[in-house]
């Protein structure tokens, strides 16, 4: 865990592996705020034994942030709110006996895929009607605060959203054609003049990635040595071709098994490489513990 003299602006990666990880574990990060509010960045399937291992309890979370639906950013989701609306821990009362809920930041097509996924368990609570659950039974969701219009999909391109010191941008990114998926833009200074990236899963944006560069700490890209067609990742053949310095800003997760067998060559053109357990401090962008 974080300990309250570390930087303020702090993010620790439970997860760094891709979706079929077994070395590095799925995605799952936690966020430290100057306000001492935790949030996790998605929450995939290992999250629950992840954040067991770590000693932190899902009632040490004030938040979620969810860029997009899939097993490997959200299928720990049920078991966060299965455990937080029927536990009393740590002094935090059980939601079903008038605890605090879980607060959560995605964008509103993100919203709909999150409950569509989470209904056929979550619907059914014991002290409702059958069938009378509802996302707001176990989370708070966070309405944005400003928004950026379509820009060929349906929904806005990007939502920003503000809970306490928490502001973020969940901007539309192109994944998996025709899904809502979005990258985080956390704020570290007022109206996002300093932020820290997050891509969620991405394939490789260079000229957005270009433009954020000058107010960007560090980047967090999810990266993939397997060159295949329909690439919905950051194709690590692409990123080799970002400017220097975006290369020197970014840190490569959500990778797969054979990391090492590519790492001497991503770490030579001056990539960083996530492992599980890594931390960072945003500010600096730079790795605080390992």
């Amino acid at each position: 865990m974080l300990s309250a003299s570390e930087p303020t602006f702090t993010l620790r990666l439970h997860g760094a592996g891709g979706a079929f990880s077994r070395r590095y574990g799925t995605t799952c990060a936690e966020l430290h705020l100057p306000d001492r509010t935790r949030w996790l960045i998605d929450c995939g399937r290992q999250a629950p034994d992840q954040l067991h291992a770590a000693g932190v309890s899902w009632h040490d979370i004030t938040g979620q942030i969810v860029t997009h639906v899939h097993g490997d950013h959200t299928y720990g989701l049920e078991d966060f709110a299965f455990s937080r609306f029927f536990y009393d821990v740590d002094g935090v009362a059980s939601i079903r006996s008038g605890g605090p809920r879980i607060q959560l930041v995605c964008h509103d097509a993100v919203r709909e895929e999150v409950w569509e996924s989470l209904a056929p368990s979550l619907r059914y609570t014991p002290d409702r009607p059958p069938g009378r659950g509802t996302l707001d039974t176990y989370f708070e969701p966070i309405a944005a605060s400003a928004t950026v219009a379509p820009l060929g999909n349906a929904w806005d391109h990007a939502q920003t959203f503000v809970s306490g010191q928490l502001s973020v941008v969940m901007r539309e990114t192109m994944h998996v054609p025709g899904k809502p998926s979005t990258s985080v833009e956390i704020a570290l200074a007022p109206e996002g003049r300093r932020i820290a990236w997050w891509s969620g899963d991405s394939t490789v944006d260079a000229a957005l990635l270009t433009v954020l560069e000058p107010r960007t700490s560090v980047f967090f890209h999810d990266c993939t040595f397997i060159d295949y067609p329909g690439q919905v990742h950051g194709a690590f053949q692409e990123l080799e071709q970002l400017p220097e310095v975006v290369r020197n800003k970014m840190v490569l997760m959500h990778h797969e098994d054979d990391l090492e067998q590519h790492r001497a060559r991503a770490e030579a053109l001056g990539f960083r490489v996530a492992l599980p357990g890594d931390a960072f401090d945003l500010l600096r962008g730079t790795r605080i513990s390992s």
